[in-house]
């Protein structure tokens, strides 16, 4: 049986964002995704589909493109969701990493992050 972890809620990593929901972008999750609220989100290259971050991989999903707002789970059919991606602060304790990531990895991830303008706060 598969048990599935529920994060403390939609946006509980934000630590503040940009006035009219500017920080927030629409995205479509890619299939068989499970994301939890706060969880480090890849773009896939061909289709734009939003996935866990995996920097060891080629395409489009190792490069950070922002924070799962919700959390989303896919099977077969994709789902629309809301990404966090700009101008805004996060909680780094609370952001959901890859599993196997390294520190070194993390750090780039967080740099990825602040280039978009996401801070990433201890």
């Amino acid at each position: 049986m598969t048990i599935l972890k529920d994060s403390p809620g939609a946006g509980h990593f934000i630590l503040s964002e940009a006035n009219g929901y500017r920080s927030r972008q629409r995205m479509t999750v890619g299939l068989a995704q499970t994301l939890l609220a706060g969880q480090v989100l890849g773009k896939l290259t061909t289709g734009g589909d939003y996935v866990k971050l995996a920097p060891a991989a080629s395409d489009g999903s190792q490069t950070v493109a922002g924070i799962a707002f919700d959390d989303y789970v896919t099977t077969t059919e994709k789902v629309d969701g809301v990404s966090f991606e700009r101008d805004g602060e996060v909680t780094l304790d609370k952001l959901v990493w890859p599993a196997g990531i390294t520190d070194v990895q993390k750090t780039a991830a967080v740099a990825a992050l602040a280039a978009k303008g996401v801070l990433a706060r201890v």
